[in-house]
């Protein structure tokens, strides 16, 4: 009932949020790059932005510089710019400290052909006898180190701490005049770049739909903050009626596993893209969210199999968060506290800052900053003509407070339209409620109206995790073997090969006898 009170809520405050005017965002290209120019005006003309408001500036394109390249080709020819059109108001406010005491631009987008990282100097002399927390990481990304771009000789080493975490509040009203969000459209190719901006417009037009794909391995060994913000972002996507698959083995989702008709993903932790995401024939659902959580997820941007953000943007995602460098767990974004700020309806870059902890840090959001993903979240219910299964579950979510009555009415509709979309979600919903003979009945039933190998194949597997979950290695390694043969023509096929190698080990390799 907590988490239906929220949603409650979710839909009231929407419609609250003014959002950011196209008038307080500023965009920042690379002019010696025809292209980093041609994305900004793209951008400037889908989002309405001035053309005054774009500001091009020169400066190799390399993905990490210096902390002097930082400081004289993109820090201080921004702040003299800013100046010059009278955008803010600068003030001291004590300790001879000069900051920005009002600013008209509440967001900075920076185009693909800006360099992404800077790089560790020494620490300076200033800075050495402070105490100060990892005074001695001053490294960072060119987005957070934006974001106090206009706050004079602040300390470069270790964090500083962030005024709009978790502030129910838009960029429009935040009280800390100082910082501006900073995000960032960038990725493997200006195609992607351009795409990422159209799927965030057409998104916000016609919803979010799709299934939710969660990757909520226990990892322990004090990495249980993300193991609780995954479980709280798992309730959430079940609340507002996602069809929510959550994979609770150590490891990642299998190999080419079939992940179909995905609209937000949420997992850890591997150093690059792997499961699902080596899969050529995966792609996300239009405007997807996809985030994995890694130290490295954005230390690079231009090769797709390395690391994480690029490669999920890569496999069709709108848009995605990173580190740069590491970060350390609690100072990375908060997943539940990113999600729960976009279900409010709040832009990717307002959720952005209201869940990461610090800034002059590593983090990065990267996408159409002012992407609202949940602008559309009440489905029109004379047009269902498109997404009907996701449509058809988000409705029943507002319509039924009490969750079995909502369940019942679901399963009588998906019984009779022979839905299998939504007899696998009822089926997802039961295997969490450890009511497994009901839910391999679902799974099974969905299996017969799925059309596609690969969404029958993901059937079989639900079923397998079943019969792991029951400790019935035999039963599970049954389905697989058959399953291997009916489906060993699809690329998702490995991940048959994978779940038959976790369950059964081959013995491992006799050893010689070593000589004395």
């Amino acid at each position: 009932m907590i988490f239906r009170t929220l949603f409650a809520f979710f839909l009231l405050a929407s419609a609250l949020q003014a959002g950011i005017l196209p008038s307080q965002v500023a965009v920042v290209y690379n002019s010696t790059d025809k292209n980093s120019k041609n994305l900004a005006d793209f951008y400037a003309l889908n989002r309405k932005i001035p053309q005054s408001n774009l500001i091009g500036i020169k400066i190799n394109p390399f993905p990490t510089i210096s902390r002097s390249s930082y400081e004289n080709q993109i820090r201080q020819p921004l702040v003299k710019h800013f100046t010059e059109q009278n955008w803010w108001k600068l003030g001291e406010v004590g300790g001879g400290i000069t900051q920005p005491i009002s600013c008209k631009i509440k967001c900075i987008v920076i185009m693909k052909g800006i360099p992404l990282r800077i790089n560790r100097c020494p620490v300076p002399e200033a800075e050495q006898n402070k105490k100060r927390q990892f005074k001695k990481n001053n490294e960072a990304s060119v987005d957070s180190e934006l974001s106090l771009m206009g706050v004079e000789s602040y300390p470069i080493g270790g964090i500083q701490p962030n005024p709009f975490f978790k502030k129910n509040l838009p960029a429009s009203n935040n009280p800390a005049n100082f910082m501006i969000l900073v995000g960032r459209i960038d990725a493997h190719t200006f195609e992607h770049c351009q795409r990422m901006i159209l799927d965030a417009i057409d998104t916000e037009k016609t919803g979010l739909w799709g299934r939710s794909y969660i990757d909520h391995a226990i990892k322990g060994g004090g990495y249980d903050l993300g193991d609780k913000w995954i479980s709280n972002v798992a309730k959430m996507t079940q609340t507002l009626g996602h069809p929510t698959i959550i994979d609770r083995q150590n490891n990642t989702f299998f190999t080419n596993y079939p992940m179909t008709e995905a609209a937000l993903y949420f997992g850890w932790y591997a150093h690059n893209r792997n499961g699902p995401f080596v899969n050529p024939n995966m792609k996300f659902n239009k405007g997807a969210i996809a985030v994995h959580l890694h130290s490295y997820s954005a230390s690079q941007l231009t090769n797709p199999t390395k690391n994480w953000s690029a490669g999920l943007i890569d496999r069709g995602a709108a848009a995605t968060l990173g580190n740069t460098w590491e970060p350390f767990l609690s100072m990375s974004h908060n997943f539940d506290a990113f999600y729960n700020s976009l279900l409010r309806g709040y832009t990717l870059i307002e959720a952005g800052y209201h869940s990461i902890p610090c800034l002059s840090w590593q983090g990065v959001v990267l996408g159409d900053p002012l992407y609202t993903p949940y602008k559309t979240k009440s489905p029109d219910k004379k047009d269902l003509r498109t997404d009907r299964s996701y449509k058809t579950m988000r409705l029943a979510t507002l319509k039924f407070n009490d969750p079995q009555e909502r369940f019942d009415n679901l399963l009588k509709v998906a019984t009779r339209k022979k839905d299998p979309t939504i007899l696998e979600a009822l089926g997802y919903q039961l295997l969490e409620k450890q009511e497994n003979e009901k839910a391999a009945k679902l799974f099974k039933l969905a299996k017969k109206y799925f059309k596609q190998p690969t969404d029958q194949l993901r059937q079989d597997l639900n079923l397998v995790e079943l019969h792991r979950r029951n400790r019935d290695k035999s039963a599970a390694l049954k389905i697989l073997t058959r399953a291997k043969k009916n489906y060993q023509n699809l690329p998702e096929a490995k991940s048959i090969t994978g779940l038959i190698t976790r369950l059964n080990p081959p013995a491992p390799k006799p050893t010689k006898p070593s000589k004395k």
